[in-house]
């Protein structure tokens, strides 16, 4: 009983710790977006840094492919669409048609998604200390964004709308990885839906947009540089991490990532001259309690 709970304890602090990694490491991501989406356009964006998670992951997908349960590969690629693909193109037509305050209010609907998706189609038991973790993170970062420069909700933007379809595909992904694939190992999952997805970004890469012309060229090694950190670090990477915390957590807690990503914009906003001040640290205070909430038993 005591080895059980010791290792539910420290399954608790390693999913803490791996979330806190890839709130900053998709938080930062914005950056390196901002940087690239001046002279790539949404197609080659979104399709280019899976392509590279891709390649990235390759080799763990070579070592386990006599591994590979075939009955498995349709979820795979499903998982690949819906987790990587398809929301990738989106966060790229989207990057500069919404402000940040909007996409950031949308992007933290996702866990109500994954919650939602995984009581209707899953058989998950929805508690109420997930929905009023829900109510509280979901409080604390709308607090924490609109204490930011932009206060404006634009809701009647049309392109507000492909954000909420992208939340829902990470709903149905964080789903189908913790449940319908919890017995596969995290880095085979993330290589392997990579790689088909990965696959279907070079074709629409090399057919449709110039993007192999353009990342060649002398002047864009730079923006080969933000790519290879987008692809191989923020998609490959976190895909197997993301993966892992869903398997030794749950897919709604994993999904409260989105949460902590503005409270990491708001602390590397310090570093660029920003001010914090007193709603910011409400803000962050309140999406702690939420996501605490969400992950008590």
């Amino acid at each position: 009983m005591s080895n059980s709970l010791e290792t539910n304890e420290k399954d608790q602090l390693k999913s803490w710790l791996l979330l806190i990694f890839l709130a900053v490491i998709w938080g930062l991501s914005f950056i390196l977006v901002k940087k690239i989406v001046h002279t790539f356009i949404a197609v080659e964006l979104g399709a280019g840094r899976i392509f590279i998670a891709g390649i990235a992951l390759a080799p763990w997908a070579i070592k386990n492919i006599k591994k590979l349960d075939s009955k498995k590969i349709p979820t795979l690629i499903v998982s690949g669409l819906t987790g990587y693909l398809i929301p990738a193109f989106i966060f790229g037509i989207v990057g500069s048609k919404l402000n940040s305050s909007l996409a950031g209010t949308l992007n933290a609907t996702t866990p109500l998604f994954v919650l939602v998706i995984g009581g209707l189609f899953f058989h998950k038991r929805i508690t109420k200390s997930q929905v009023f973790g829900l109510l509280i993170a979901f409080t604390g970062s709308l607090l924490l964004i609109l204490s930011g420069g932009t206060h404006s909700l634009d809701f009647n933007n049309p392109y507000a709308l492909l954000v909420i379809v992208a939340t829902i595909m990470y709903g149905l992904n964080a789903n189908i990885v913790g449940v319908s694939l919890s017995g596969i190992k995290p880095i085979v999952i993330s290589s392997f839906s990579l790689i088909f997805v990965g696959t279907i970004s070079f074709f629409i890469l090399l057919f449709s947009t110039d993007f192999f012309h353009k990342i060649l060229l002398e002047e864009n090694r730079t923006l080969l540089i933000y790519f290879l950190l987008l692809g191989v670090i923020n998609s490959g990477i976190a895909a197997v991490v993301y993966n892992y915390v869903l398997q030794i957590s749950s897919p709604v807690f994993a999904s409260s990532v989105t949460y902590l990503i503005p409270i990491v914009a708001t602390i590397a906003g310090l570093f660029d001259g920003e001010t914090i001040v007193i709603w910011h640290y409400l803000g962050m205070g309140i999406i702690l309690l939420g996501i605490y909430l969400l992950n008590k038993k």
